[in-house]
């Protein structure tokens, strides 16, 4: 991730462009709305994707509208087969990308690796794991308590002394095995590449149930 200007106005480039050779000059830059309508993806989604470093980002000032790299998104959105494309469709591709080998454990032997895959927990459990460790940020960045119950589990309390809710992750079949967030009793809640949608709906709930 290049970080070009540090405040407002600020311009900064994700892993897409970068890998791909784009720059400012292969603009334009496009609204959230269009970069919606390129990619499938909803807002709330881009964000956390451009707060990742993954995809590009300007900002004129800080209530201004982002923008997006249009060619970027163009890029992004061939990574869909039967629908918007995921996060993790996007890492991966990103990761598999010629000239990304030499960042973080890409560099790593074929041996060392092999090695770790056979210690490391399955990609369900870990893409879950990592699913509903996001989540749990965005919670606590709304004063809220989350706290990790398994690696598919997290609880959510708005205080001490205060009922909570359960919230799961886990693949939906009938979404093409898509990441799916769920409350503890099974009812889904949103797509997982939706965290916003996630927090909105928990506070909502937290709300409804009140104070014991």
């Amino acid at each position: 991730m290049t970080l070009v200007v540090a405040d407002y106005p600020r311009k900064r480039f994700g892993k897409v462009a970068e890998i791909n050779g784009i720059t400012s000059d292969d603009g334009p830059w496009v609204s959230v709305r269009e970069a919606g309508d390129i990619t499938g993806l909803k807002s709330g989604v881009l964000l956390r994707w451009e707060e990742e470093g993954l995809i590009s980002v300007a900002q004129a000032a800080e209530r201004a509208q982002r923008r997006y790299l249009k060619q970027e998104l163009e890029i992004v959105a061939k990574l869909g087969t039967d629908g918007p494309p995921t996060l993790r469709t996007l890492r991966h591709y990103i990761e598999t990308r010629p000239g990304t080998e030499d960042e973080g454990d890409l560099t790593a032997s074929p041996a060392a690796t092999e090695s770790r895959e056979e210690d490391a927990p399955g990609p369900d459990v870990s893409e879950g794991a990592v699913q509903l460790a996001g989540l749990a940020n965005l919670l606590r960045g709304q004063k809220l308590t989350a706290a990790m119950v398994d690696e598919s589990r997290i609880r959510v309390t708005r205080d001490a002394g205060s009922r909570g809710v359960a919230i799961e992750c886990r693949r939906r079949a009938s979404d093409s095995d898509r990441w799916w967030f769920s409350w503890g009793g099974g009812v889904w809640l949103c797509e997982a590449d939706n965290p916003t949608e996630a927090v909105v709906q928990v506070k909502a709930a937290l709300r409804t149930i009140g104070a014991p």
